[in-house]
């Protein structure tokens, strides 16, 4: 009977702390920096409606039609990927939406991300983007051509390992399996 009691309390501590750790660790993975920081990392920084999405597999491509460049270059028109809604870093563009773009590396059709400052464009957003990077200038004058963006590495950081990314759970269930053998020493003590 103990054994069942003592199961009883250690299985909901530990799967406890396995989700807590999950999912802390993948909001953290696709949470951007501050975004004074992704505007200055970023190599393609433009603003614009967004005129049309496509799904295709793996990735979605968005078509802007582009109000205001920062950094970089760009036309009128311009495609940018994102990954799909179901996978990490997603962003939630829908057509007629206004937004922010941030792009780094290089690719003929720019990526962007969550976890790399595009944001929907507010006023908050607008302003932290005029004073990091000035008023910007227009769009390129010309059709849909792909813009070209250079690849700078900005940091040298590695991703987290399977070590930091599983202590916060291990913590947690090492904390409630202490506790369990608290109680239990406890419990024979009285007897």
């Amino acid at each position: 009977m103990r054994r069942l009691i003592t199961i009883a309390l250690v299985a909901p501590t530990l799967a406890m702390g396995v989700v807590l750790g999950l999912s802390a660790s993948a909001q953290a993975a696709c949470a951007p920096g501050p975004l004074r920081t992704e505007l200055k990392a970023a190599d393609l920084v433009v603003t614009g409606t967004v005129t049309k999405v496509d799904t295709l597999p793996g990735r979605q491509v968005y078509t802007l039609a582009v109000k205001r460049v920062y950094a970089g270059t760009a036309h009128a028109t311009l495609e940018l990927q994102a990954p799909t809604a179901d996978r990490p870093c997603a962003l939630p563009v829908k057509k007629g939406d206004r937004w922010l773009f941030l792009s780094q590396g290089a690719a003929k059709t720019p990526v962007v991300r969550g976890d790399w400052g595009s944001t929907e464009l507010t006023s908050e957003a607008a302003t932290v983007v005029a004073d990091v990077l000035g008023s910007g200038h227009r769009p390129a004058s010309g059709g849909s051509a792909t813009s070209e963006v250079r690849l700078t590495k900005v940091g040298s950081a590695e991703p987290w390992g399977f070590w930091q990314l599983a202590l916060p759970g291990a913590v947690l269930a090492g904390g409630g399996f202490l506790v369990l053998l608290l109680a239990r020493a406890l419990g024979r003590a009285r007897h």
